[in-house]
């Protein structure tokens, strides 16, 4: 899949640059930079190990943009901007998505990557049940979805964020939409979906790994490809059409757009290095705008609906969301302030998560559940600081957060220059 996606993004990158590189644009005469970060986390280690991705891409932009002055033409940058997210949206996918949930599970992942940008996740142990199998493999768009969900909200606090960064979230949300448009239909083109699930399309092994924990089948033969799909069940067929809605919503994201927009208007023509994308003003350096996100559960299809209080300091949001079940419906919301400054120094963001377990015939969850996670960035010096975070969840699935219920942290080193 990320070859599919990452092709594309380089040619049209490459031809972007090319052309708009004649455009010269004013430039910024004092340019400020989000600081780097490099950390870790309790897996899976979507969230600070795409922070990580992020930082790798501003620093190759940051070095590339000064070895060939991109100050006078900052157009260019497209070139390399987007040629760098697409093969660092593949590691994300595999090494902090897929890999993510294998070193959860303790399953011994191992990765290869191609110079085409594909890329591929091997396990040296196979899946427990069906549920590992399930959350594996819709575990690389999952991964790439955190990344861009954290970039997003980091363009919209504050002063906004790296502009290079923005190709990188836009990849990263595409991952999954693109993902789910290029599997086959399995109530209508049977033999290529069987096809697709047998060389390793996540999408068509994440309906397989479902149906296969509905019907009892063989972990270990869903995993080494050799399940046989039953096409007469009405549920996969169900599962499909759920998450090519999903899909589409994902896609139809209005905070996204603008951050692309931004990307084009302020950091390749007008040549700004940081970018706060535009909203719906209310007054006062106060504005409004809404995102849209998806992702794929153990027994649900999850839609997002983010509606963002932009403001000159911190980023408030708020969220409702649907969770489709093979046979019912459910809701959740939740919420969090990013940005929050707590003197000259110390920044905070706080989120809550609440949400109903629809009930499924896949049968994993029942009742309620929860997610709470505050975190922390201290610049102690001028360019050198620290970054934690601490969590708890009940058990079940919440993206990009461990299965099982309890405490999970994060650390990270932060470098401003």
């Amino acid at each position: 899949m990320a070859s599919v996606v990452n092709r594309w993004a380089t040619l049209v990158a490459v031809a972007a640059g090319l052309a708009a590189s004649q455009a010269r644009a004013g430039i910024e005469t004092a340019p400020v930079y989000d600081p780097y970060f490099i950390g870790f986390e309790r897996e899976p280690a979507m969230d600070y190990g795409g922070r990580d991705i992020a930082t790798v891409q501003s620093a190759i932009s940051r070095g590339l943009g000064w070895a060939i002055h991109v100050d006078r033409y900052p157009a260019v940058a497209a070139a390399y901007e987007v040629f760098f997210a697409a093969g660092l949206s593949t590691v994300q996918h595999e090494v902090f998505g897929h890999g993510s949930r294998g070193r959860e599970f303790n399953l011994d992942p191992s990765y290869g990557f191609g110079f085409d940008f594909s890329g591929s996740t091997s396990l040296g142990k196979d899946p427990r049940d069906n549920e590992q199998n399930i959350v594996l493999a819709a575990g690389g768009t999952e991964g790439d979805s955190i990344l861009a969900h954290r970039i997003l909200r980091d363009l919209y606090t504050g002063d906004g964020a790296d502009g290079a960064k923005i190709p990188l979230m836009a990849l990263g949300k595409l991952d999954f939409s693109l993902y789910c448009f290029i599997t086959p239909d399995p109530a209508r083109r049977q033999d290529r979906f069987r096809d697709a699930y047998t060389n390793g399309n996540d999408i068509a092994y994440y309906l397989a790994g479902r149906q296969a924990q509905r019907t009892g089948g063989d972990p270990a033969a869903v995993w080494n490809n050799a399940y046989a799909i039953d096409f007469s069940d009405r549920l996969l067929a169900d599962n499909y059409r759920d998450l090519r809605a999903a899909a589409i919503w994902n896609l139809a994201d209005p905070a996204a757009l603008a951050s692309v927009y931004g990307y084009v208007a302020d950091h390749l023509l007008r040549g700004r290095p940081q970018v706060k994308p535009p909203v719906i003003p209310l007054g006062g350096g106060y504005g409004v705008t809404a995102g849209t996100r998806a992702f794929l559960g153990p027994e649900e299809v999850t839609r997002f609906l983010d509606v963002y209080l932009v403001t000159p300091g911190p980023l408030l949001s708020v969220y409702g969301r649907d969770l489709q079940s093979s046979v019912d419906e459910s809701l959740g919301w939740g919420g969090g302030v990013y940005g929050l400054r707590l003197g000259d120094r110390w920044t905070a963001n706080v989120a809550g998560d609440y949400w109903k377990t629809p009930e499924s015939a896949e049968g994993l969850y029942r009742g309620n559940g929860w997610n709470a996670c505050a975190e922390f960035d201290a610049m102690i010096f001028k360019n050198w600081g620290l970054s934690g975070k601490i969590g708890a969840k009940s058990s079940g699935y919440f993206p990009g957060t461990p299965m099982d219920s309890g405490a999970y942290a994060g650390a990270g080193l932060l470098v401003a220059f």
